[in-house]
């Protein structure tokens, strides 16, 4: 799943990382003793060296690569907010829901039966969706792409719901939140 994340400069570096360590290992383990059988013999301690530096080069790479930017770390920490919008006759409660890689932010589990507008913003990486199900209600947004939002307008009654993501693999991942509403 990392890789899904990252950045397509940050894929071809740790790439290319992974290709030297591999190359040369296979090198080293297949052809070069067809040609020499004594290796390393006495080249022992510079094949040693070679086999650090190369390994310590990949953890470099996975930890420099691998890593997020800071606009992307930060995105991931934004706040929730509620608004109160008065419609008419009927009021109608916007809540902003994010919705992060794996994690679905709502500004609180438990709400007042009543209309609510979730404005849903996918924060993440990957397309997410936001599906809310329980007490007759059934009800989801279309498949958001990073960065897109979309409203979520439904009636909530009392009882229990279900706020989850419909892609398969994000439920079970941590992309399923409990509502209650009184």
């Amino acid at each position: 799943m990392l890789l899904l994340g990252l950045s397509t400069g940050h894929k071809v570096g740790l790439a290319l990382a992974v290709a030297g360590f591999a190359g040369f290992s296979l090198i080293v383990s297949l052809l070069v003793p067809r040609w020499r059988p004594q290796f390393p013999g006495r080249g022992l301690p510079l094949f040693l060296a070679v086999c650090v530096l190369l390994f310590l080069g990949m953890l470099v790479a996975v930890f420099v690569l691998g890593k997020e930017s800071e606009p992307e770390a930060a995105a991931g920490e934004t706040t929730a907010e509620t608004h109160t919008t008065q419609t008419g006759p009927t009021t109608s409660q916007t809540e902003q829901v994010s919705e992060v890689d794996y994690k679905i932010r709502l500004p609180e589990t438990t709400l007042k039966a009543g209309k609510y507008t979730f404005e849903v913003k996918n924060e993440g990486k990957v397309p997410h969706n936001l599906v809310v199900k329980g007490t007759g209600v059934d009800e989801a947004t279309s498949d958001l792409a990073p960065g897109i939002s979309e409203s979520l307008t439904v009636e909530l009654k009392p009882g229990s719901y279900e706020f989850y993501c419909s892609i398969p693999g994000h439920k079970q991942l941590g992309m399923d939140q409990k509502v209650t509403v009184t």
